[in-house]
């Protein structure tokens, strides 16, 4: 273990508190994070609902009692005009779908009704702490995102109660902004952490926040019955279990092809293709009002966290075969920068792309007026169902491809993303509740239910061959699994994956360094990244 790392990360999480209640972030994802409310909620199964804020004066109660007051404050006064600019950015989205969704860490307003940023009432007319209800006999915690998340777990999780008479899940929506590492280092962390594959798997591990999970009873059993590529070590240890999987392709708009002269069943294989095919599309008139373009990039997310770069990097791996990823194999040295990893073709092709694209996805796929999206990935479906004027069918109104390659003969990659559970470090019993409570989620029946209702892809080998899975609008992706690389989970792969997607707006966004220049300069923050 680093323990520089290790001490680096524990003094982040600390100094987060102070700021906790003063930190608003725009965020938007898939279709497990609609655009609902940015109010982080606790919701039990006997139906009590306390906001995350309440959650966090708790956590920051460690400090001062005036400098949680004055914080609440801010908190409280900001949030009619943090709830104003929530709606507005929605409105100018044109959708509910995540990729549009705009709402304000700030703002309190909960899906239940009024509450207030400081606080909620819970149904018995008591203010809970998150914290503090997650440490009760015979109970279980786990936080999950906003938006769909919350109702399918919730149905799981009073299942599990009904089986399990005396015991009781809260389901716990995640906070935002950094406020669920202030809860970690407050000593008010849940139970069980819904989290994605990748970098923020590692970044816990590291920081032991979260426990090694191969010496679990029965962890032999489940793990075998998983997809081997959905299961990955860090630090020598298996730290969560994959409950869905996902992976990135290309999808088209057939009518934008065929107003255009293209023939739907002939997508664009390579760069030059795509380029010319998004050109012919652009020249379009408008659609419904709104100016057509060739394509879309998620520029909105480039400040969100290095998780975005698991949408950027098909694109990458295309471009050198996958004989790089941003650091080495073992997570000490970015790669990006030697010859072989061709970062400056990445930046070259993706600047020609966003001529033929919005500089944001304020209009995205689901407005009809984009011909194509390089990073859709399988947990976007659901939100076809809405697209402007009338729900998109894949097959009928959308075609689906692989990410288009350099050269014809080459192979489209892909990066396989997921949802990952992971058991927080608390006591032994919590601990054991807690992987009772996954073995639960993880049977096929329960599991199934989860991936169906939330969009992602089986990492349970039985139920590959559901029928389900079948579907011509499901095949692709399952297809392309066998082409998709996992993400690197180590903690520091965050901090490059940032200093990247910070020179890529430079670069590809706003024009303003050159492709190789821009190499050199990811490679220098990379590098200083590495170091803090």
């Amino acid at each position: 273990m680093n323990c520089s790392k290790k001490t680096r990360l524990h003094w982040r999480g600390l100094l987060l508190i102070s700021c906790l209640l003063l930190l608003p972030i725009l965020t938007a994802c898939g279709n497990d994070q609609s655009a609902a409310t940015n109010a982080p909620v606790v919701t039990s199964g006997a139906g009590a609902t306390t906001t995350a804020a309440a959650a966090t004066t708790a956590a920051t109660g460690a400090t001062t009692a005036a400098t949680t007051t004055a914080a609440a404050t801010t908190a409280a006064s900001a949030t009619t005009a943090a709830a104003t600019t929530a709606a507005a950015a929605t409105t100018a989205a044109g959708a509910t779908t995540a990729a549009t969704g705009a709402t304000t860490a700030a703002s309190a307003t909960t899906t239940a009704g009024a509450t207030t940023a400081a606080a909620a009432t819970t149904a018995a007319g008591a203010t809970t702490a998150a914290g503090a209800s997650n440490a009760q006999p015979g109970t279980i915690s786990i936080t999950v995102v906003k938006g769909s998340m919350m109702d399918t777990m919730l149905k799981l999780a009073d299942k599990y109660s009904q089986a399990h008479p005396g015991t009781k899940v809260n389901v716990i929506q995640e906070p935002e902004g950094g406020a669920f590492d202030a809860l970690i280092a407050a000593g008010n962390q849940p139970d069980i952490f819904v989290g994605s594959f990748g970098s923020q798997i590692g970044k816990y591990a590291a920081n032991e926040n979260i426990i090694p999970l191969e010496d679990m009873a029965g962890a032999k059993d489940l793990f075998s019955q998983l997809e081997p590529e959905t299961v990955k070590q860090v630090y020598g240890h298996n730290y969560y279990v994959p409950m869905g999987s996902d992976v990135t392709m290309m999808i088209y708009n057939k009518e934008l092809f065929k107003d255009a002269g293209l023939d739907p069943a002939k997508p664009p294989q390579t760069w030059d293709e795509f380029l010319a095919d998004a050109q012919k599309i652009q020249a379009l008139p408008a659609q419904n009002g709104n100016k057509t373009y060739g394509t879309v990039f998620w520029n909105d997310a480039l400040t969100y966290g290095g998780w975005y770069w698991n949408t950027l990097q098909p694109i990458y791996l295309n471009g050198n075969q996958n004989q790089c990823l941003l650091l080495n194999r073992l997570g000490t040295d970015i790669s990006f920068d030697k010859p072989e990893c061709k970062m400056a073709d990445f930046f070259t092709f993706t600047k020609k792309a966003q001529q033929f694209a919005p500089p944001t996805m304020e209009k995205n796929f689901f407005s009809r007026s984009i011909g194509m999206w390089m990073q859709y990935g399988y947990s976007w479906e659901p939100n076809l169902k809405d697209a402007a004027g009338k729900p998109m069918k894949i097959g009928d109104d959308v075609g689906i491809a692989p990410v288009p390659v350099p050269k014809a003969g080459d192979t489209s990659y892909s990066t396989y993303g997921g949802r990952s559970l992971s058991i927080m470090k608390t006591t032994p019993d919590r601990q054991n509740r807690a992987w009772d409570f996954i073995k639960f989620l993880m049977t096929p029946e329960n599991n199934l239910q989860f991936i169906k209702e939330l969009g992602y892809l089986p990492t349970l080998t039985s139920l590959k061959s559901d029928p389900y899975f079948a579907d011509p609008a499901r095949k692709p992706f399952i297809d392309q699994l066998k082409n998709a690389i996992f993400p690197q989970m180590f903690s520091s792969a965050e901090d490059v994956a940032n200093a990247v997607q910070g020179v890529y707006q430079q670069v590809v966004v706003q024009g303003s360094v050159p492709p190789e220049q821009g190499v050199t300069m990811a490679a220098e923050k990379g590098r200083a990244a590495l170091k803090k």
